[in-house]
């Protein structure tokens, strides 16, 4: 590098011509790499962008409609099934369905919202959840009481709400110190004074039964 700084401008050009002549394909294909990659990442991004609009407008769209199932939520779920409107659509399609009396119907759309995510992290995930209280209120509703257990069993964090029906469906059958358990767990982790209040009342109640 001295002896290019020392050179006369002839003999620099000469070093640089012998440079180019050398590596002018790798620099070449340096330039077109960096410029595809810079294209490529704006139109990512400009693709992420008008998706995440899309689905947003037909969300809103959803909600306006007065249909069991707009076209709107339909083309969520068929275009964009991995979007977290498409989990929304399905959660309150869901309710739909039970409310209707198809439990079954109700029962796949949770359950889809569940396993979807199943796999993405053993973290916290309010929708699923949110999927999983009202899928064991189903099958509380149901008397499936196994189906409620069998539902919790993978999750590492639960809330008060599914501490509390995963307590319902162990009274239910009959395991009345893992119920115990469960409620108390519930106790501790219950914002609301009401709830606090029902759950000692079932504690209550399972102290009585075990004391007869």
């Amino acid at each position: 590098m001295a002896n290019f700084f020392s050179a006369s401008q002839e003999e620099q050009q000469e070093i640089l011509l012998s440079i180019w002549n050398r590596f002018k394909y790798f620099i070449i294909s340096f330039f077109v790499l960096l410029t595809v990659f810079i294209v490529g990442k704006d139109y990512v991004s400009d693709s992420r962008e008008e998706r995440d609009l899309k689905t947003s407008l037909l969300f809103q769209e959803y909600l306006e409609s007065d249909e069991d199932l707009p076209t709107s939520g339909e083309e969520l779920l068929e275009s964009y099934p991995e979007s977290l409107y498409s989990d929304f659509v399905r959660m309150n399609q869901a309710k739909k369905e039970f409310l209707k009396g198809k439990n079954d119907e109700a029962i796949a759309l949770l359950q889809l919202v569940i396993d979807k995510h199943s796999n993405s992290s053993r973290e916290f995930n309010p929708l699923v959840a949110a999927a999983q209280t009202r899928l064991c209120r189903i099958y509380i509703s149901t008397k499936d009481y196994q189906k409620v257990i069998t539902t919790l069993s993978k999750s590492e964090v639960l809330t008060a709400s599914l501490l509390e029906l995963k307590g319902d469906a162990e009274n239910e059958l009959g395991e009345f110190e893992l119920a115990r358990v469960s409620y108390m767990r519930a106790l501790q982790n219950s914002p609301s004074q009401t709830s606090r209040t029902l759950i000692n009342m079932k504690i209550s109640d399972l102290e009585g039964d075990k004391i007869e």
